[in-house]
C-alpha cells in the first residue's frame, strides 16, 4: 500500500520529545521517592492524628477518614513531581535528563505537603 499524499511530509520534530526509555526511567525513579516521601511524612501526620484525638477529642472514627482522605490527597498531589519532570524535560531539555533538578521538584512538594501538615497542626491546637 503507499503512502498517504495528504498526509504532510515527516520532519525531525515528529520525533518523540521523550522515548519509552526515559518516561520507564522518570516513573521508577518518582516511584522510588513516593516510598520515602510517604515515610517522611508518616511520623508528622500520625502526631497530628493523635493530636485530633486528644486535644480535640474527636472520633476515633472520623480522625481515621480524614487520614486517609489526607493519605490519598498527597499521593495525588505527588503526582505533580513527575508530571512537573516530564514537561520540563520535554519543553526545556529535549528529552535529556534533569541532574538534580529531580530532588528539587521533590524537596519543593515536600516543603508544600509540611506546610499543608502544619496548617493541620495549627488547627488541631487551636
Amino acid at each position: 500500500m503507499s503512502e498517504d499524499p495528504y498526509r504532510p511530509p515527516k520532519s525531525d520534530d515528529d520525533a518523540p520529545v521523550l522515548s519509552k526509555h526515559a518516561l520507564v526511567e522518570v516513573v521508577r525513579a518518582w516511584e522510588k521517592l513516593r516510598i520515602a516521601y510517604n515515610l517522611i511524612l508518616l511520623l508528622p501526620g500520625l502526631g497530628i492524628a493523635v493530636l485530633w484525638m486528644t486535644r480535640q477529642q474527636l472520633p476515633v472514627v472520623f480522625v481515621i477518614v480524614q487520614v486517609i482522605l489526607v493519605t490519598i490527597a498527597a499521593n495525588l498531589a505527588f503526582l505533580l513531581g513527575p508530571a512537573a519532570e516530564v514537561y520540563f524535560r520535554a519543553i526545556f531539555r529535549r528529552g535529556e535528563t534533569i541532574g538534580f533538578g529531580r530532588m528539587l521538584i521533590f524537596g519543593a512538594g515536600l516543603v508544600v505537603s509540611a506546610g499543608v501538615f502544619l496548617v493541620a497542626l495549627l488547627l488541631g491546637m487551636a
